[in-house]
């Protein structure tokens, strides 16, 4: 039987598909080095390969996934591969279509090029379009069914890929990411976010692959069930790894993994197989006890009746019946001297505290204009975007006039934004083309190039253009918000009646959802909040469901939290009686409340203008790299000394940042940005601090273990300990354990650090250990990295950190300091 793309995402839709498990664990077991390529052995052992498909396919995978993991430019120069990229890729697209002979569909997989992108790395992102477009493109002309994006672990990074394969053929899409223990991804993405994102890019097949095992990834597809409109995939881990003579060991048998993975699918998932450790012998239990599974075979996927927003962190919803949305309006510098000057001076102080504020008052969007005359738009807006996906959690409106602007903003957007604004102007319904490419929500507002209409009928009519248009390209109408056009009512007092009516035929006619600029209606009117208001409540009532507002007005964000009380969209007033207590609380108790909001507000309550002490902590605990070095300059030109700079405000704020993350208030993007404004600020001190005979707190040698040429999370954690004051020798990748001794004897290290990503090179980590007792030394021996257990470390004699907070606070343990 042959099986085509076709039939598996329809059996996908309808019952449950099946994908293939480990690669890598197979291939260590016909002897796979821990120096080696992997993706190299589709040149060098072309049996084996074909061998490991096959066996996937006769324990009933459907879908197989090349051996091309690792298969991008930037992966294979790490073994001096780059030039073979062609020859590597299509030769694993032509050896998995040999092994399925038509009884599987062939996947071309594609995963993270081991780079991060800006701002969190150096990679931007059309580099990294290029290069995942390099690899794909070769991956499609060999014949692959699909391509197969696994375990991305930054949505940025998994957007550019996207965006790259649709760039360069038209094949179905599978996407899958990886979370941690705590449910989120390393850069902080949360399950609900991820998936809104992916979907929304259009993306065939979403899910979830690898993390910490079969049980976690469960509670992941919980979270997400019954809120996405596309197939499901899971791909889980056998357990955690473990070394036994040499070889890595996964603790689950496929008694236990299937066990979680029936509850899966139970829970929504559509396709399934394994990640790390998983055999055909899962795969095969897994197809054999789904048979059981009548009752869930028969469900087809269900669409959902809301809109929904995702940024890097959160994903929201819109709807009828959802909460009122409140989109953030202060953060466009049209009539704003200080948030202008702020900008057009690259400090973005200013704006940073706008951000916040308005996150901290209850917006669930904030708007975005970086229109400032004479200015590049478009470079504003990007820069404003890099920002806003580091400060604040919630998604963004893109707002401009400026095509070029519009583009540029939804192409990095690490998230599903929503575009302010597409009208019946030819020239704007064009960007609905950019809409659809990006994965974003609009605004759209019925002017043509007539103007705005005054009736209501017109304004319908103009909107029915609009929804005509985005149909034809495959844009539901549950990406759009309808604006009514408000009108200033000291001009047009009818015009207001006609806004009104709008909104309610919005609502009845066309099923839409709606939001407005809510200050318009009281232009050159005195005492304008009240006009605001009682305008917002008679909009609401009509069916009103978000505005563009001031959420700094806590009359009117009363207003809107009372008006979703008395609509019922508040159940049991739970979320009003919550917020106004806590209010109460933190007056009466002087902020002493600890959650989430209470801690970020915080971080931005010191303002520019108080002391220069304050405003040195803040640059660091917000990651301000832009204004941190004139700060440190103007500290010192007000006579304080480097030693009190760094140990009084730069060591304490970056300390407060650990803590921060530790609680999981912080993710990696605000780590690495409060990092980079701590080694901006140090590199100002630095040679004060060398004049000042200034010591370390010690000196430690770190590298990345033989055979693993990963460095991402080595980087970070060595930029994390040098601004914590140690002393950091980095020998880079791929090091033998020979010269990590040399250079320790060498330079009298305090600390060796060792790094390893991959299971098959966690027993470099044991052997340096053993080297070093067989030469008579005892250095402390620090150990992690994302295939590193703390039981491995206990096993082998050295300290285990799991990230990069953690190494820090192991190392002052180790030290004692």
């Amino acid at each position: 039987m042959n099986v085509n793309w076709k039939e598996f995402y329809q059996k996908s839709l309808e019952s449950i598909a099946f994908t293939d498990g480990s690669m890598g664990v197979l291939l260590q077991k016909f002897g796979l080095g821990g120096d080696e390529c992997p993706e190299e052995w589709n040149l060098t052992h072309p049996d084996v390969i074909t061998g490991i498909h096959r066996s996937y396919i006769e324990a009933g995978s459907e879908l197989i996934i090349t051996n091309t993991f690792g298969g991008n430019r930037i992966k294979l120069s790490e073994y001096g591969l780059e030039k073979k990229i062609k020859e590597i890729n299509a030769t694993a697209v032509k050896l998995a279509k040999e092994a399925a002979g038509g009884r599987a569909i062939v996947a071309g997989d594609v995963g993270p090029t081991g780079k991060l992108i800006k701002p969190l790395g150096v990679l931007t992102f059309d580099e990294a379009v290029e290069v995942y477009k390099e690899q794909i493109a070769v991956l499609a002309n060999a014949g692959a069914d699909c391509i197969f994006f696994e375990t991305h672990i930054d949505i940025l990074e998994l957007k550019a890929g996207i965006i790259a394969c649709r760039e360069v053929c038209d094949l179905p899409i599978i996407a899958s990411v990886t979370f941690e223990k705590d449910g989120r991804m390393v850069t902080g993405t949360t399950p609900e976010a991820a998936f809104t994102t992916m979907e929304a890019l259009g993306v065939d097949i979403i899910g979830t692959n690898c993390g910490t095992g079969a049980s976690d990834m469960l509670e992941v597809i919980k979270k997400v069930e019954g809120l996405f409109s596309v197939p499901i995939v899971a791909q889980a881990n056998a357990g955690k790894p473990r070394i036994e003579k040499g070889q890595t060991v996964f603790d689950e048998l496929p008694e236990i993994y299937v066990e979680s993975a029936l509850k899966m699918i139970e829970h929504g998932v559509c396709a399934i197989g394994g990640c790390c450790g998983t055999t055909p012998e899962h795969i095969k239990l897994l197809t054999e006890k789904t048979k059981q599974l009548k009752p869930y075979l028969s469900r087809r996927i269900k669409g959902v009746d809301f809109l929904k927003l995702s940024s890097r962190f959160l994903m929201h919803r819109v709807g009828f019946d959802k909460p009122f949305t409140v989109i953030g309006e202060r953060l466009n510098p049209t009539a704003r001297k200080r948030l202008s000057q702020d900008i057009l001076d690259n400090k973005f102080t200013y704006f940073r505290e706008e951000a916040q504020n308005q996150e901290i008052a209850g917006a669930h969007l904030l708007d975005l204009n970086m229109g400032i005359a004479g200015q590049d738009e478009a470079k504003l807006m990007e820069k404003g975007i890099e920002i806003l996906s580091t400060v604040t959690n919630i998604p963004v409106s893109i707002d401009t006039a400026n095509s070029k602007s519009a583009i540029a903003g939804l192409r990095i957007y690490p998230g599903k934004p929503l575009l302010n604004s597409v009208s019946a102007e030819l020239d704007r319904l064009s960007l609905l083309k950019e809409v659809k490419k990006y994965g974003a929500a609009f605004i759209a507002l019925p002017i043509d190039e007539k103007g705005i209409p005054e009736t209501y009928e017109e304004r319908i009519k103009l909107m029915k253009k609009i929804l005509d248009e985005a149909s034809n390209l495959g844009i539901d109408k549950k990406n759009i918000l309808a604006d009514p056009l408000v009108l200033t009512v000291s001009s047009s007092q009818n015009g207001i009646k006609e806004t009104l009516k709008t909104i309610r035929r919005y609502k009845e006619e066309l099923g839409l959802y709606t939001t407005m600029g809510l200050s318009n209606v009281s232009y050159g009117l005195p005492a304008r909040g009240y006009v605001n208001r009682a305008f917002l409540a008679m909009a609401i009532e009509e069916g009103l469901t978000s505005a563009i507002v001031n959420p700094l007005d806590e009359d009117l964000m009363g207003i809107i939290k009372a008006s979703d009380v008395l609509l019922g969209k508040d159940i049991n007033s739970e979320f009003y009686v919550n917020y106004y207590a806590k209010k109460e609380a933190e007056r009466s108790e002087k902020g002493t409340i600890v959650d989430n909001r209470t801690i970020q507000k915080t971080l931005i309550e010191t303002k520019s203008s108080e002391g220069i002490e304050d405003r040195l902590y803040q640059a660091v605990l917000r990651g301000n790299k832009e204004i941190i070095a004139s700060l440190v300059k103007e500290a010192l030109n007000q006579n304080l000394e480097p030693t009190h700079i760094l140990n009084s405000y730069l060591i304490p704020a970056i300390t407060e940042v650990g803590n921060l993350y530790e609680k999981r208030i912080y993710f990696l993007p605000q780590l690495i940005l409060s990092a980079e404004a701590m080694k901006a600020a140090f590199s100002v001190l630095e040679p004060m601090l060398k004049k000042d005979s200034a010591r370390s707190y010690g000196k430690i040698v770190f590298a990345t273990v033989k055979g693993d040429v990963h460095d991402i999370g080595k980087n970070i954690v060595i930029l994390l300990l040098k601004n914590y004051g140690f002393e950091v020798i980095d020998l880079g990748k791929d090091v033998p354990s020979e010269k990590i001794l040399q250079t320790a004897v060498k330079e009298k290290a305090n600390v060796v650090a060792l790094s390893a990503l991959m299971t098959t090179t966690m027993p470099r980590m044991k052997e340096f250990i053993e080297l070093m007792k067989k030469n008579n030394f005892s250095f402390p021996v620090m150990v992690g990295g994302a295939a590193v257990t703390r039981e491995y470390a206990e096993e082998i004699g050295a300290y285990y950190s799991v990230d990069a907070i953690g190494a820090v606070r192991e190392a002052k343990k180790i030290l004692g300091v």
